[in-house]
């Protein structure tokens, strides 16, 4: 990882001289090469449009003149934009603002710093940028449309695949179940993130087309598991728009029967902020995969208008925890109340609790204390083919964390 950290390229923005110091030197002590710093926002985007491009900025946000918040709105409009780090003294709540505001214009936030920066959280939001950033990522190409033909061509010709994010329980560390994950291997562009075809699929008529294949890859996996004696469930994500279909319970039970599989080894995931377009038929088809057996997940909980609303209408039987209240919960205290607070709801509901978008040790051992059931993110493992599974849990049993004792919150 190292290495990685070695050839980024970075900008330090800090006006106080001590401060711009202390980051000069903790940067360069991880080995960057690349490190330039500006005193000024002025001055950090002369130097963002004459020099060659940058991997991360690392800003300040009290400064004279343009301060750190009016910067990072003139830094999304750089083409490619950097990620961002916020390094400040300031509220958590209104660095929690700003990182979200940032994640508005389309930066990607590895986290913020305290001041002084100390070279292992430095280290540790690096890190995060050199994993979010390897090859097998797909990346959003911003400005490309795709035609419902061409969209259509990619189904019939195979070229959309699935990758499994594994989630685990956080009381022992063990693989319970993954999340199946589409990626379009393009010919000419390569990994494209879902972000750019599934808005184009749902407003286009294929969002259906699309979803079958998905689910017959995964219960084709699943199946594959079972023969070799691993019970793992998968997870599937369902468009709202799907579940129009009232045939779709009874469609999915025969797909599961021919493979020999049980219902509960498909977990049907559905996005909250999008629930729900026609509620007669889309309630029709939720109950009756409930009364079928499938599990149902309510995924990126807390993120919509009306979470209470859908968890008193809909037989749910897990939770997903969204990552923006997971990641860096360890270190805000609004987001530890958060977390807490749904993880108690959802028990007390006789659901299960996913924790999404786990990166650190410190997201990890909070989780546990806070009698989380099973997390998932970045720091067990990203997306990846079915077949590089075996070998991540092998890793995985190997450096699984060790779980202290339950703190008290």
């Amino acid at each position: 990882m190292n290495g990685s950290i070695n050839s980024l390229r970075i900008l330090i923005l800090e006006d106080q001289f001590f401060q711009r110091m202390v980051a000069e030197q903790v940067v360069s002590g991880l080995g960057v090469k690349k490190l330039r710093s500006a005193q000024r926002s002025e001055q950090a985007l002369q130097l963002l449009n004459e020099d060659e491009a940058v991997d991360v900025v690392i800003c300040d946000l009290n400064m004279p003149g343009m301060d750190g918040i009016q910067f990072i709105r003139h830094l999304a409009a750089q083409a490619p934009a950097p990620a961002l780090i916020v390094q400040s003294a300031m509220d958590t709540a209104l660095i929690r603002t700003v990182e979200d505001m940032a994640k508005a214009h389309g930066l990607q936030v590895l986290g913020y710093i305290n001041k002084p920066m100390t070279r292992s959280r430095l280290r540790e939001l690096l890190e995060l940028y050199s994993t979010r950033t390897n090859a097998s990522t797909p990346v959003a190409h911003y400005g490309l449309s795709f035609e419902k033909q061409e969209l259509e061509q990619a189904i019939n010709n195979d070229q959309f695949i699935l990758y499994y994010q594994p989630k685990v329980t956080l009381e022992s560390g063990s693989l319970v179940s993954v999340e199946a994950l589409a990626r379009w291997n393009h010919p000419k562009f390569g990994p494209v993130s879902p972000v750019q075809f599934i808005p184009i699929m749902e407003s286009c008529g294929l969002i259906c087309a699309m979803t079958m294949k998905m689910i017959d890859l995964a219960l084709m996996q699943a199946r594959c598991w079972t023969s070799q004696g691993k019970k793992i469930s998968v997870g599937i994500n369902l468009s709202p728009m799907v579940l129009d279909n009232t045939d779709l319970p009874d469609l999915l039970m025969e797909k599961t029967r021919a493979l020999n599989l049980l219902p509960q080894q498909l977990i049907l995931e559905i996005t909250e902020s999008s629930l729900i377009q026609n509620t007669a038929l889309a309630l029709e088809t939720l109950a009756r995969f409930k009364l079928l057996g499938f599990p149902l997940s309510i995924d990126d909980f807390g993120t919509g208008y009306s979470s209470m609303q859908q968890l008193n209408r809909i037989p749910f039987s897990e939770l997903k925890i969204d990552r923006s209240f997971v990641s860096n919960a360890s270190g805000d205290k609004t987001l530890t109340a958060i977390v807490e607070a749904n993880i108690s709801l959802a028990h007390k509901l006789n659901m299960k609790t996913v924790a999404e978008g786990v990166e650190t040790i410190e997201d990890w051992q909070l989780l546990h204390a806070l009698n989380c059931d099973v997390a998932q993110g970045y720091f067990i493992a990203k997306p990846m083919p079915a077949e590089e599974l075996n070998k991540w849990e092998q890793t995985w049993r190997a450096r699984q964390p060790i779980l202290p004792s339950k703190p008290k919150i």
